[in-house]
């Protein structure tokens, strides 16, 4: 690989500690890699990423050689997307230069419950697209280990959004019936009205969840999860559902 002169690397930490070199799926309308940073301030009993919610022994990748392989698929790629654990948790905004400079859109996937950090990256330019994942309808994120301080941060993120529809964003939904009931799903119509977009995501079995035991079980069938898309579309623009 050649060496980015133009842009060097910091002697900071990455906060990068996996890459995905290709997804089609993630970012809408680019073909993007994805990069994961690690740790989270939640903890969601399904979530599918469990094995980056506290990885300090986890190796990180050096960011002379992500910029570096960034710079060389530059029109093969044409986004970057951000994920986690939470990237919020991070100060990435020295990073998100360097992609940026680099010509890059940038996708940011987010919990909200950081809004002081994350919407500045929006007003500065460094965020092209955000996904902002909706646990369960606000009263109800004591479940996934939310604090008040975290709940007070995602009402802040939504309504950001909500009055911001120039802005490319989603909201996104992983429907498990533990924790999602037709009334959850006609609360999150009512919290988000007027929202340009919401995905809805059918629950995958894994043993590598974070509490498998709670979530075993076959989830929503595709019919129950288009007959909450009919719902949704009430008070929501576009609602898909995904899966």
């Amino acid at each position: 690989m050649g060496k980015i002169i133009s842009i060097p690397a910091s002697d900071r930490p990455c906060p990068i500690q996996d890459l995905q070199l290709f997804t089609v799926v993630d970012y809408p309308g680019h073909v993007a890699c994805t990069l994961f940073t690690a740790g989270c301030n939640l903890r969601c009993p399904y979530c599918h990423n469990a094995d980056l919610i506290a990885p300090d022994d986890l190796p990180r990748i050096d960011e002379t050689h992500l910029l570096e392989f960034l710079k060389e698929r530059k029109g093969l790629l044409t986004g970057v997307c951000i994920t986690g654990g939470e990237p919020t948790l991070h100060e990435l905004a020295p990073l998100l230069e360097l992609i940026k400079h680099l010509g890059y859109n940038i996708k940011l996937d987010t919990n909200g419950t950081r809004p002081k950090r994350w919407i500045p990256w929006v007003q500065e330019g460094l965020i092209d697209y955000v996904a902002m994942d909706v646990k369960v309808p606000l009263e109800k994120y004591g479940h996934m280990g939310a604090t008040e301080t975290d709940k007070e941060g995602v009402a802040q993120s939504a309504a950001f959004l909500l009055s911001n529809p120039d802005f490319s964003y989603e909201f996104r939904a992983t429907i498990h019936p533990n924790w999602f009931s037709r009334d959850d799903v006609k609360r999150i119509g009512q919290w988000l009205a007027g929202a340009k977009r919401l995905a809805l995501q059918p629950f995958t079995p894994s043993e590598k969840v974070l509490a498998p035991d709670l979530c075993r079980g076959l989830g929503y069938s595709k019919k129950s999860l288009l007959e909450f898309k009919n719902i949704l579309q009430n008070t929501i623009y576009e609602v898909s559902v995904r899966g």
